[in-house]
C-alpha cells in the first residue's frame, strides 16, 4: 500500500501540466488549447477507505498545490465495514465533502451471494456515522438484477434507503463480466442469470418510487436530490476532459484518449498510459450520442453541430445530420426518442433498452 500511494504521487506529478496543454481543434484557430483546473476530485475503486485519511490527504493536499485549484467536490468512495465517525471527522480536514458507500443490499444473503466483506447492519451504521461526522452530501449505491432477488426484497432496499434519505442514489443491474467467478458459475451451469423482463420490472420500481421519494432520476443509473447530482459524473457525460490516475485508468483531454498500464507491478516500476487514441469525427460523434442521452437532459441538433464543427469538415457535418435525420426519424415516430423544445432524450420509461436506442443512432 505504501508503494501504491508513492506511485500515485509519481503519476500526478509527471502529468501536472495535463489541463493546460492540448492541441487546438484541427478545423479551428479559435478555439484556444485547453487551459483549466480541474473542479471535482474522485478517488474511488471501493477500497480507498483501507488507507488512513491522513494517507488520503496526502493525495488532496498533492492535487491541489499542482493543479492549483480548489476543489468543488472532493468524492471518496467507501466500504462499510471501514467506516467509523472518527475516520469520517478526519476525512473533512481535507476538504473531502462527498461519501459514495457500496452498500449494495440491505439483505445479508445478497450480500454473501456477492462476496461482499459487510453486512446490512454495517452499512446503515456507515452511513449514520458519516452523518453524525457532519456529511451532508452522501452517495449509496444499490444492486438489482441479480439471482435470487425477489420483487418485495428489491422494494425493501429502495424503501431502507429512502429512510436513509441519502442525497444521491446509484443503482447498477449486475453485470456478469467474463473471467469473474459468477461468470464461470453461469458458463458451468450453477446459475442462471436473471431474465432481462424480470430486471426490466426490479428497474421500473426504482423509477416509480425514488422520484416519488423526491430523488430526481437525471441519467439511467443515478437518482439525486435537488442540487446534489454528482459534479464528477455529470462532466463525463458533458464530455469535459479529465485525467484518470492509477492501473487500468483512462483519461481524455479533449482531443485525446490515454490508457494506462493494467499491470500493477509495471505501474509501480513507474509505467503510466501505454496507449493513446485520437477521435476521429465519427468517433467524436458516437460518443457525443452514447454520453448524452444517458441524461434527462439530453441535447439539441444545434448542441451536436457545434460540438463536431471545430473537429471535421463541412462535408462530414453534411453527411452527419443526413444520418442523423435519417436513424431519429423511425425513433421518434415509435416514441423510442422524443423532441421537446429542440431537445433529443430518451422517455424515461424506454431507458432500460437505452442502450439498443443509442446504437440504432451511432454512425
Amino acid at each position: 500500500m505504501p508503494e501504491f500511494l508513492q506511485a500515485v504521487k509519481r503519476e500526478m506529478e509527471q502529468r501536472s501540466d495535463y489541463f493546460t496543454y492540448a492541441s487546438v481543434p484541427p478545423l479551428s484557430s479559435t478555439v484556444p488549447p485547453l487551459s483549466t483546473s480541474p473542479s471535482t476530485l474522485y478517488i474511488g475503486g471501493g477500497t480507498p477507505s483501507l488507507y488512513k485519511p491522513e494517507e488520503l490527504g496526502e493525495l488532496i493536499v498533492e492535487a491541489k498545490r499542482l493543479w492549483k485549484c480548489e476543489f468543488q467536490e472532493i468524492t471518496i468512495e467507501m466500504n462499510p465495514e471501514d467506516v467509523t465517525p472518527d475516520y469520517c471527522a478526519r476525512l473533512t480536514l481535507y476538504g473531502v465533502n462527498r461519501l459514495s458507500f457500496g452498500i449494495q443490499s440491505f439483505f445479508d444473503a445478497h450480500l454473501h451471494f456477492m462476496n461482499r466483506r459487510h453486512n446490512a447492519m454495517q452499512g446503515i451504521r456507515a452511513f449514520e456515522a458519516a452523518r453524525s461526522a457532519g456529511f451532508q452530501n452522501i452517495s449509496i449505491d444499490l444492486i438489482f438484477g441479480f439471482p435470487g432477488l425477489s420483487l418485495s426484497q428489491w422494494k425493501s432496499n429502495i424503501e431502507q434507503a429512502i429512510a436513509l434519505h441519502p442525497e444521491h442514489i446509484s443503482a447498477y443491474q449486475l453485470g456478469i463480466e467474463p473471467g469473474t467467478p459468477l461468470y464461470r458459475r453461469v458458463q458451468k451451469g450453477l446459475l442462471q442469470p436473471v431474465p432481462q423482463e424480470e430486471a426490466a420490472d426490479q428497474y421500473a420500481i426504482l423509477q416509480e418510487m425514488l422520484p416519488l421519494a423526491g430523488w430526481a432520476h437525471y441519467e439511467i443509473s443515478n437518482f439525486a436530490r435537488e442540487g446534489y447530482r454528482s459534479r464528477h459524473n455529470s462532466a463525463y457525460w458533458q464530455g469535459a476532459p479529465y485525467l484518470g490516475l492509477g492501473p487500468s485508468a483512462h483519461s481524455y483531454n479533449g482531443v485525446k484518449r490515454y490508457f494506462n498500464v493494467r499491470n500493477l507491478g509495471r505501474y509501480l516500476d513507474g509505467f503510466s498510459y501505454v496507449k493513446t487514441e485520437q477521435l476521429l469525427p465519427r468517433m467524436r460523434y458516437n460518443e457525443f450520442i452514447m454520453t448524452r442521452l444517458r441524461t434527462s437532459d439530453g441535447f439539441s441538433e444545434r448542441e451536436l453541430t457545434s460540438w463536431m464543427a471545430p473537429w471535421c469538415r463541412s462535408s462530414f457535418i453534411e453527411a452527419m445530420k443526413r444520418h442523423f435525420h435519417a436513424a431519429t426519424a423511425p425513433l421518434l415516430e415509435k416514441g423510442l426518442l422524443i423532441l421537446h423544445n429542440e431537445m433529443y432524450m430518451i422517455p424515461p420509461e424506454k431507458w432500460f433498452i437505452s442502450d439498443g436506442i443509442i446504437v440504432s443512432l451511432i454512425m
